[in-house]
């Protein structure tokens, strides 16, 4: 069965990184709007009885390019697809998983029914907000994580005087992870979240005085919660050298600023969500290619992508 990658317009330049690494062509698609701001999509290579795969990451603007996937799997399955794929290296909504005053939506799992009524076969996804999420699907989900390559990145960056520190307790399992792949010790701080982009620290848990400290989580918004924590632990006695790692850097609203005012020595990320070229701020980041272009050869190959 032929296989075929497609790319929405959320990022193209990781779609081209794929193709090269399956040593495939891009599909074509032509993707635009109506004047009164209606998407239209038009799938314009043969996928007919094809293995289709589209890459589209729902960073922001989340609304318009969940849109966009929505109606590329109907067009791909309208032109006779054998099995679509979608392939969301960053899946919004993830935080919207509970109900916690029981006055929201589950919007984890309404955006996950509406992926489903469009016809998609199987998503893979990269490092969810919660493992909970998957639960939200009717259909098969492959939850890959960057963290190993972000970790062997690490190795090269981290001393003997290094502390993992889970920046809320939300982040306490992936620093745990960290921490055992890099042979290092943690520490959690306990926040309390007062607004959609403001937190305020309780305390800290673990022996940071004097170390150096890796802050991990699975994404950065606003990057209020890493403000918070670094303050804290600056106030803690952390050596000022603070290094942040996360798989997802959305940074939106006043995260840069945010960022900018810390002793920051480094943002290690992945490339999940595009990002400017030029930004103030000591960013490095990974690339997932090689990591998806592998999930795609299992999945071809009828092995889990994992």
């Amino acid at each position: 069965m032929r296989v075929v990658l497609m790319s929405g317009s959320s990022h193209p330049v990781l779609g081209a990184a794929i193709a090269e690494a399956l040593g495939v062509e891009p599909g074509r698609c032509e993707i635009d709007r109506f004047p009164d701001g209606e998407h239209h999509v038009e799938v314009i290579e043969e996928v007919r009885g094809c293995d289709v795969y589209l890459l589209q990451s729902l960073g922001p603007p989340v609304d318009s390019h969940l849109m966009e996937l929505l109606l590329l799997v109907d067009a791909c399955r309208r032109r006779g697809a054998a099995r679509v794929t979608a392939l969301v290296p960053y899946f919004a909504y993830a935080r919207q998983d509970r109900r916690e005053t029981g006055r929201e939506p589950l919007g984890a799992r309404l955006v996950a029914d509406l992926i489903r009524a469009s016809g998609l076969d199987r998503l893979v996804t990269l490092d969810l907000h919660s493992p909970a999420v998957e639960s939200c699907f009717s259909l098969p989900v492959e939850h890959l994580s960057a963290m190993p390559l972000l970790a062997e990145r690490l190795r090269q960056l981290v001393t003997p005087g290094s502390v993992i520190v889970a920046p809320d307790l939300g982040a306490m399992k992936r620093a745990e992870r960290y921490a055992a792949l890099l042979k290092l010790p943690v520490a959690v701080v306990h926040k309390r979240r007062t607004s959609g982009s403001q937190v305020h620290v309780h305390h800290i848990t673990g022996d940071v005085k004097g170390c150096t400290p890796i802050l991990v989580d699975d994404m950065i918004s606003t990057a209020g919660t890493i403000e918070a924590a670094v303050q804290a632990l600056l106030a803690a006695g952390c050596a000022p050298e603070v290094t942040v790692v996360a798989t997802h850097s959305l940074l939106v609203g006043p995260s840069i600023e945010r960022l900018r005012r810390l002793p920051l020595q480094r943002l290690l990320t992945t490339d999940s969500v595009p990002r400017p070229e030029a930004l103030p701020i000591p960013l490095e980041a990974v690339s997932v290619a090689p990591l998806l272009a592998r999930a795609i050869e299992m999945l071809r190959a009828g092995l889990s992508g994992r």
